[in-house]
């Protein structure tokens, strides 16, 4: 199991509260978008507008409003930076650690491939 279901429940609810709030998108996840012509000029900076679960296969998802010139984003919360101002800013690292060293222990050489196509 990927997830703890017991606090991955509650940081939803947290989240879900929290609603809208910012975020930046990881240099990763830029790099990745712009390779896949979906982000060529990405701003860092985005408003989460909703929260979502997708089990274990996805995790916790943000939902982002498209900018000018952009389409929307879904992203898992792991391809996220929390400013850490933010009163949840640890519970979304502790996520983020927890379920990065389950992905890798699971996929093992290729747990960072499997993150940047799955999650």
């Amino acid at each position: 199991m990927l997830d703890n279901p017991k606090k991955t429940i509650n940081l939803i609810s947290i989240l879900k509260a929290a609603t809208p709030f910012e975020v930046e998108l990881s240099r990763s996840l830029i790099d990745h978008l712009r390779a896949q012509r979906v982000l060529l000029d990405a701003e860092p900076r985005r408003l989460v507008s909703e929260i979502s679960y997708f089990n274990e296969e996805g995790g916790v998802l943000c939902r982002m409003e498209p900018k000018e010139g952009e389409g929307g984003l879904i992203v898992s919360i792991t391809h996220l930076e929390v400013p850490r101002a933010l009163p949840f800013a640890t519970a979304v690292l502790d996520y983020q650690k927890h379920r990065m060293k389950k992905l890798k222990k699971l996929h093992g050489a290729n747990w960072k491939a499997y993150l940047t196509t799955k999650s």
